[in-house]
């Protein structure tokens, strides 16, 4: 259900160009992945829509935080003013905080959709998950060895066929 939910959501939020993504920009986001660099959207082909990203953020911020505000009510209405303007500044840090882990969140799930689905088009043979460190290894080593664009494809297939 989380993942249907999760989906519906990066659908929502990312408006992603029909363009597929090429051969090389694939290798240079999947080494910047697996290296835990937060990756630009438009590298991956996609706009963020911020008013979306908002709109969602809002709706399951209100999701989570209704229920503690229904339970606590009676405490809350009676607290002291000094309080409640103490705690309307920590409720509005906390907000602003939580949005800013939210979108990093989106774009590091976005970013991994878009590399397993280039994945497959790239390497068809070489599942992501057993292969994408070696191919971030391959792509260092060509990088290191300025090995062209024109023939990088062929050097990471074979790199990947001779560790077999």
């Amino acid at each position: 259900m989380f993942e249907k939910l999760k989906s519906k959501i990066l659908a929502y939020v990312f408006y992603t160009s029909k363009r597929p993504i090429l051969f090389s920009d694939l290798l240079y986001i999947n080494k910047l992945f697996n290296e835990g660099i937060l990756l630009d959207v438009e590298k991956l082909g996609a706009r963020m829509r911020l008013s979306a990203t908002y709109i969602v953020f809002l709706l399951l911020w209100h999701l989570i935080i209704f229920m503690p505000v229904l339970i606590f009510h009676s405490v809350l209405a009676k607290m002291d003013c000094h309080l409640s303007v103490l705690f309307a500044v920590l409720f509005t840090a906390i907000f602003f905080a939580t949005f800013s882990i939210y979108k990093e969140w989106l774009i590091d799930e976005y970013a991994k959709q878009r590399i397993k689905n280039a994945w497959s088009t790239h390497f068809p043979y070489f599942t992501y998950e057993e292969y994408n460190h070696k191919v971030s290894t391959i792509y260092e080593e060509a990088l290191k060895l300025d090995i062209p664009k024109k023939e990088l494809e062929k050097f990471v297939m074979d790199k990947l066929v001779e560790s077999e």
